[in-house]
């Protein structure tokens, strides 16, 4: 299940999301679509996945 994370403009977004408990990991998956003039366009990326330990 996806969340909506926000919309960005710029390169190098930082993910405000909390990390996980010390000594505990997880997996972050993102998706991303193109906007043009506030509208989608085109479809959905692939899932990019991450390892995040903390």
């Amino acid at each position: 299940m996806f969340a909506y994370l926000a919309i960005d403009t710029v390169p190098d977004y930082l993910d405000s999301i909390p990390l996980p408990a010390p000594g505990a990991g997880d997996v972050w998956r993102y998706k991303a679509i193109y906007r043009l003039h506030d509208e989608q366009v085109g479809q959905w990326s692939d899932t990019a996945s991450i390892s995040v330990m903390s």
